[in-house]
């Protein structure tokens, strides 16, 4: 059995059955009817198109931070500040937006949209990526753990921007709220329903077209870039990838780099695609809910896509149904899928290490007779 089968479907599978199974075994302990409920969370995310297009929205964002853990993981990195960067990088975004509220229409319409777009997703991608960069630097040159800094960089960023909506004197918020001034319409991502009238409601824009882009560039970095190379060398083997010529340090702080650029595209989504602005604590938790899209996929940019999809249904799902179900109920699934994704990979490690092992002692026997 190939290996890549076994890591990239195999085990993502049985760890969604098992987390099912100790979902349904949870509702079944609380009273809840499990049917019942399954069926609603479904329902009441895709029975019509504007639950689908919410669904694709909420996909969206955990496609970025999703792919975030993934490139960390891949160097042997664990992101658990995923959660600041995008809130820096949105906050970016709020910054521009707050000095472009003086500019006239026509000067900000003499610049192409197209090219206002590429500099707004560069600038949301700077400010998650350096963010990032300090854990990485932290990591590269003190060895502190990236476990420890990020989440410790989380609490600086919102307490930061917390400060600079609410008490800074030349606070960036509109008076009276905890939120930016909106960006021009000009400079506003369409949303689908624009093309695909089905939509009409619905916040789903065009960002998810960027988050598709973003999982088959990082797919195709990992696979057939030298960079990718490096990346994958030095989280399976520092030493190894040492020996090779690769220098451990620069890796990872690019590897951060580039996790945090994909988180701050969360900001993309949400200020330039949904609200138009920045709006304290509007995250919701996403960074950290990307751990567990990046874990169910192991890793893997386009299984991404499809594990974000399904905590899209179950995030939305628990806000859609929740006159009928606690959320609460869906979060401990959520939980469940986590740590059944941690427990079967750790077993697919073990089994694929033994079939290994097994193969070599073969092939040594073959070798002598």
């Amino acid at each position: 059995m190939k290996q890549w089968f076994v890591r990239a479907i195999l085990a993502p599978t049985i760890a969604l059955f098992l987390s099912t199974l100790v979902g349904m075994a949870f509702l079944a302990v609380t009273g809840y009817p499990v049917l019942s409920t399954f069926r609603a969370i479904v329902q009441e995310s895709l029975r019509d198109w504007y639950g689908l297009g919410q669904v694709l929205h909420t996909a969206t964002l955990l496609t970025f931070t999703g792919l975030a853990v993934a490139v960390a993981f891949r160097a042997g990195l664990f992101n658990i500040g995923a959660e600041g960067q995008l809130y820096v990088g949105a906050m970016a975004l709020g910054i521009v937006g707050y000095y472009l509220k003086g500019v006239s229409k026509d000067t900000i319409q003499h610049i192409p949209w197209l090219a206002w777009m590429i500099a707004l997703v560069l600038i949301a991608m700077l400010g998650g990526g350096l963010y990032a960069t300090i854990p990485g630097v932290l990591k590269a040159f003190t060895g502190a753990h990236e476990v420890i800094t990020t989440i410790m960089l989380n609490f600086v960023a919102l307490a930061w921007i917390n400060y600079l909506l609410r008490y800074d004197p030349d606070s960036f918020a509109v008076p009276a709220t905890v939120r930016t001034p909106a960006f021009p319409d000009y400079l506003r991502l369409p949303r689908l329903s624009k093309w695909l009238p089905v939509f009409q409601g619905s916040v789903v824009n065009v960002s998810l077209l960027l988050a598709l882009a973003a999982a088959v560039a990082v797919w195709w970095m990992l696979r057939s870039t030298k960079l990718g190379y490096e990346i994958r060398a030095v989280g399976k083997n520092p030493l190894a990838a040492r020996l090779a010529g690769i220098v451990p340090a620069r890796i990872t702080i690019l590897a951060m780099f580039l996790s945090g650029a994909l988180a701050g595209l969360v900001g993309v989504g949400f200020v330039l695609g949904h609200k138009g602005y920045f709006e304290e604590n509007f995250s919701a938790g996403l960074g950290f809910l990307g751990i567990a899209v990046a874990l169910l996929a192991n890793n893997h940019p386009i299984g991404i896509l499809f594990t974000a999809l399904l905590f899209g249904i179950l995030n939305y799902g628990k806000v859609a149904a929740a006159s009928e179900i606690p959320k609460d109920i869906i979060e401990v699934m959520e939980a469940a899928i986590i740590f059944s994704v941690v427990i079967v990979n750790r077993m697919a490690t073990h089994v694929l290490l033994r079939i290994s092992k097994r193969r070599l002692q073969t092939a040594g026997t073959d070798d002598t007779k």
